[in-house]
């Protein structure tokens, strides 16, 4: 009778659950490359290996000797070795003229009156020194200023010859009390996260260039309220300063190593990540778990391929450990000829964060419209894989994950993750860029709560994160490296799958704004409606056709890759009927009409108007306009109504196809703000004048 019971409670209880083991859920995930290369993928990428290279590079913030400004920076020199340890193919570290940084020696700051106590020390803590301070030593009253930003703080105040203790911004606090007021210097306790960690220090800078600026502290958020009580009691507080500083010629530091393709030598991907962002700041996460990354990506590679469990890919891996922005635009300069032969970027920009502590997720920062690419959707595979065989699927329970991507030392954290729209600010802009155009992503963990602070060190990031990481941009990177006719079907068949999902959601998105929409700005509202779905439309069609690049001169891949694209077209022109049916519903609703809207004089104007580069534009980067006679700073001011968001995307869709008025669309369906034709063509006019584009 027991045994009954006990049987009959074990039936229950698998009932209850599914049979766990035998269910299997109503889909199922599979990346691009085998099942079974999956798993070697799996076993080969180290979580540890890539916390190991983070804890060698930025255990902690060091103090920079002065012989690497002259010849090679520790970072660089690292991974310089560990390259050649690794056996890549070719590996090389390049210098490349910079202008002069600034470099802390010292940075103590102490209350002398009515205690003795050190308030801050640069060997505790570099990030307490601002960026930018001057040497000196001074001894002066503490006066708090409140936020010490604007005038009205210092309207009941003198602080001339004294040190100023605020919350504001340091540089904009350095600036009124010192630049604007003659304080002797100032102590902030800005802080970016003040009630999740009221200790961090955020990596803050001063103005280097006044001969009038001195110093600036960086305070936690805690310690300096602790300095503002005691002030707001009446007590007075004499506090001494003694920074000691340099500025330190030196080049930039660029390590370049590659894995040659077996079949097109002369095609490639490329990895990036930036090694410096600056030279006194240093990272764990922000970036040195990106540079770590890619490193432990290409060694999982050599090893793979070794031990004949990788066949080597078809084209050439490049990756790149650089100074962020700034470094890799030389780079890309002088190496023009071989970015040319690059497919796409992946730039690995603080991919390490624990996402529990920093309660962030995994995100995908896709290409802009104007690089319209597959990398997007085979990055997205990758990543829903890891995402639906790392989390416990309800009706799959109680297996909790079906293929576990942990380190040993890491968290079992549930893999969470978000794909995006474009963002720039890091070295995938350098890529993506009009002069240069090689399509590049971003993938980052997002939010990170010890982001650019004193708090960015290895104790705040996750081997498993790191592991999970680098298989998702290594198995990427190796199915466009290594894609053929069949791959690239496969790649082409995801990516219309995603084109379809995307037009659902901006379907969506066309109908809220019409949602949202006054009755008075109802006709004006659907005008931009529509042009997001049109765009979408695009969009997806153009990504399409980005995958017959992978098998050039295949017919078959082309004849499917068309009639994916009719089929996206003939979709989108569904959507397009049921927004304007939608639209005339919404206007009944508010006893209106719907109209049609009409181009404007200037929209009919820009429809005309068909920029051409020119030959400057080959390796062109930035935003920044050639030295010309022509353009003064009234004429630029006048012509840069666009904003300075929009300005790298508008240069980059200006490619000789597109009119102005495409160009005008464009943008307006990717920004939140509209853009006007008018606007856009004056940007054009600007660019004829500095001889970049011809109208």
């Amino acid at each position: 009778m027991l045994i009954k019971q006990v049987v009959a409670s074990i039936f229950i209880v698998l009932s209850l659950y599914g049979f766990a083991g035998a269910q299997i859920a109503p889909w199922h995930y599979q990346t691009l490359i085998s099942e079974e290369l999956v798993d070697k993928f799996i076993g080969e990428i180290s979580g540890e290996i890539a916390m190991s290279h983070v804890y060698e590079m930025a255990a902690y913030n060091k103090g920079r000797k002065l012989e690497e400004y002259q010849t090679t920076f520790r970072e660089a020199s690292y991974v310089y070795n560990k390259a050649i340890e690794y056996g890549f193919d070719t590996v090389e570290i390049e210098y490349f003229e910079s202008d002069s940084i600034w470099d802390g020696e010292v940075g103590e700051l102490w209350e002398i009156s009515p205690n003795l106590t050190e308030i801050a020390d640069y060997d505790d803590q570099k990030a307490v020194l601002a960026v930018g301070s001057k040497s000196t030593e001074v001894t002066a009253e503490l006066i708090y200023v409140g936020n010490g930003t604007k005038n009205s703080d210092y309207e009941a105040v003198d602080v001339k010859g004294k040190i100023v203790l605020g919350y504001g911004g340091t540089n904009s606090l350095h600036k009124k009390a010192v630049l604007e007021r003659e304080a002797a210097g100032v102590i902030s306790f800005a802080s970016i996260h003040p009630v999740f960690d009221p200790d961090q220090i955020p990596w803050f800078e001063i103005s280097k260039d006044s001969a009038k600026g001195t110093f600036a502290f960086n305070l936690g958020y805690r310690r300096g309220n602790e300095l503002r009580a005691r002030l707001e009691k009446g007590e007075k507080i004499t506090v001494r300063a003694t920074v000691k500083s340099s500025i330190q010629p030196y080049k930039h530091n660029i390590v370049h190593a590659s894995i040659k393709g077996r079949e097109f030598p002369d095609e490639s991907i490329i990895f990036s990540a930036h090694l410096f962002e600056g030279i006194a700041k240093q990272g764990a996460n922000d970036d040195i778990s990106g540079s770590a990354a890619i490193l432990e990506i290409g060694r999982a590679y050599l090893q793979m391929i070794k031990d004949g469990s990788l066949e080597r890919p078809r084209r050439t891996i490049h990756f790149i450990w650089v100074p962020e922005i700034h470094g890799t635009e030389p780079w890309i300069k002088k190496h023009l000829d071989l970015v040319k032969t690059m497919l796409v970027n992946l730039n690995l920009d603080m991919v390490g964060a624990h996402m529990s502590k920093s309660l962030g997720s995994y995100n995908l920062q896709r290409t802009p419209y104007s690089r319209p690419s597959y990398l997007n959707d085979v990055l997205q595979n990758v990543i829903e894989y890891v995402a639906h065989t790392n989390r416990e699927i309800l009706n799959n329970r109680p297996r909790l994950f079906t293929k576990p991507i942990i380190a040993p030392t890491g968290s079992r954290d549930p893999f969470q993750y978000n794909i995006d729209y474009h963002y720039g600010s890091s070295d995938h802009i350098m890529f993506n860029d009009w002069g240069v155009g090689v399509p590049g992503v971003m993938p980052i963990t997002w939010p990170d709560m010890y982001y650019h602070s004193s708090s960015d060190r290895p104790v705040n990031m996750d081997p498993t994160q790191m592991k999970r990481a680098a298989f998702i941009n290594a198995v990427s990177g190796y199915a466009i490296a290594n894609a053929d006719e069949r791959m690239a079907l496969k790649i082409a068949t995801d990516s219309y799958s995603y084109g379809l999902d995307r037009l659902g959601k901006e379907y969506k998105r066309s109908t809220e704004m019409l949602n949202s929409s006054e009755p008075e700005n109802l006709t004006a509202a659907y005008k931009r409606a529509s042009n997001v779905l049109k765009q979408a439309i695009i969009l997806q069609s153009e990504t399409l056709r980005s995958v017959t690049e992978l098998a050039k001169g295949s017919r078959s891949l082309k004849n499917y890759v068309s009639s994916l694209v009719k089929d996206i077209s003939k979709t989108g022109k569904e959507m397009e009927k049921r927004l304007f049916s939608y639209y005339k519903q919404t206007a009944k609703a508010m006893n209106l009409r719907a109209v049609k809207p009409s181009l404007t004089a200037s929209e009919r104007k820009a429809r005309k108007i068909r920029p051409k580069p020119t030959l400057l534009v080959e390796g062109y980067m930035g935003t920044d306009l050639p030295s010309t006679a022509l353009i003064s700073k009234e004429t630029e001011k006048k012509f840069s109504a666009i904003g300075k968001k929009k300005i790298r995307e508008l240069r980059r869709l200006i490619d000789g196809k597109r009119n102005a008025l495409e160009i005008t669309q464009t943008l307006d369906a990717q920004f939140e703000s509209a853009t006007e034709a008018e606007d856009v063509m004056n940007y054009l006019e600007l660019l004829k004048l500095s001889g970049l584009v011809k109208l």
